[in-house]
């Protein structure tokens, strides 16, 4: 349990002065025997048991209401609850949901539009009261709620945000209105509220399904329903492929791989450079110079394979305002040389052949760049075929 107003507790120390004012209200008599007072002690002492006993209980009641009303005043909460324990007025439940797909991450850096999202959620936090119900939610992939009906707590609030990061995955839109009813249906306040801030992608809007629009009518059934967008500029480039289109992956050979960059804004962009790293080292680069809205370009790059074994292969474009989809990644397994298996249908002469031909060079020599070996079709269930790059099927 905390307090909202800790410093009031101080003023419990009033209970004092109650406990005071009796300490100094009792009377010090001084006792004279006189005839007739034998003929009242009897009365007097059954009236005197009476007064004591009410004088106790009024005291004991002044100084419970003196903690009774310290306590209203230091408005104690429960730290996962969802209101202070003595509201005063109508409580209303908040849920905050914010959109942190990887769309959101658009703006560059310092001015994302997620940036922006957690702005307009310190906005809403400015007309929430302290004790009031709250939860918040980031939605996108496996959505992660971090605040759940807590009561209010404008520091601890703030902390949460700074935590709180955009994932490189899409927004399942149908799925928003349910996650939402969830968290306002744990909340006991007589009013709610939800917000939804996002940055209204088109292709997402366009895609809503019935259930989605079923599930928000409901939704506002029960609750306040607020959409808070943070739109940005439409500008977006992303490279979408990177594709082997020749060559093969043999230590020191070269092969040409083809990356694709789509222009998902609604103005032609031009001059873009498409940068090419094996293991973190550039070793091309191309410009496209002109790629219009809503279309998509091809670049080749050329990878020279110096050594053998998996090797990183990435295309990268740069000063767009989305860094997630600027970059593509590939694997590439890398051999010292291309094993080759024959798989012999006939009485071995096909498999001897292909053989022969495959490892025959212009100077009479064997090709040291292969390693060839024929089985006949029998034999193939048998077969370790983890390192085999090539099976050639012969009859």
């Amino acid at each position: 349990m905390s307090f909202l107003n800790p410093l009031l507790l101080f003023a419990a120390i009033g209970v004092a002065l109650p406990i005071l004012a009796h300490m100094l209200n009792r009377q010090k008599v001084k006792r004279t025997d006189w005839a007739a007072m034998q003929f009242l002690n009897r009365n007097v002492r059954v009236r005197s048991r009476q007064l004591r006993l009410r004088d106790i209980l009024l005291l004991l009641l002044r100084c419970l209401a003196l903690l009774l009303l310290v306590l209203a005043l230091a408005r104690p909460a429960s730290q996962g609850g969802t209101a202070s324990w003595f509201p005063g007025e109508a409580r209303a439940g908040v849920v905050i949901a914010v959109d942190a797909s990887f769309s959101m991450e658009h703006g560059g850096e310092g001015a994302t539009r997620f940036r922006r999202a957690l702005d307009q959620v310190e906005i809403i936090g400015e007309h929430i009261r302290p004790g009031d119900p709250v939860s918040l939610i980031l939605l996108g992939g496996e959505d992660e709620v971090i605040a759940h009906n807590m009561a209010f707590d404008p520091k601890r609030f703030s902390a949460l945000l700074q935590n709180a990061k955009p994932a490189p995955v899409g927004l399942d839109l149908d799925s928003v209105p349910k996650r939402i009813k969830e968290l306002l249906e744990d909340m006991e306040a007589p009013q709610k509220e939800a917000y939804f801030i996002t940055d209204v992608q088109a292709r997402d809007w366009k895609r809503a399904s019935a259930r989605f629009q079923a599930t928000l009518a409901d939704l506002q059934k029960g609750a306040e329903v607020f959409l808070v967008p943070v739109p940005g500029p439409p500008a977006n480039l992303a490279v979408t492929d990177l594709d082997l289109v020749s060559g093969v992956l043999r230590k020191g050979t070269t092969a040409r791989y083809q990356a694709t960059v789509r222009n998902c804004g609604t103005e032609p962009v031009s001059n873009v450079e498409v940068q090419c790293r094996v293991e973190g080292v550039q070793i091309d680069s191309k410009t496209i110079p002109l790629i219009i809205a809503g279309r998509s370009e091809t670049v080749s790059l050329f990878v020279p394979f110096h050594n053998a074994g998996p090797t990183r292969i990435t295309a990268e474009i740069s000063g767009d305002l989305l860094p997630t989809d600027n970059v593509r990644r590939v694997v590439a397994v890398v051999r010292d040389r291309v094993s080759v298996l024959c798989v012999d249908g006939s009485d071995g002469d096909a498999g001897r052949l292909l053989v022969a031909a495959l490892l025959a060079r212009g100077d009479g020599a064997q090709d040291e760049d292969y390693v060839v070996r024929s089985v006949p079709w029998i034999s193939l269930p048998s077969q370790q075929l983890d390192d085999v790059d090539v099976i050639i099927l012969a009859d």
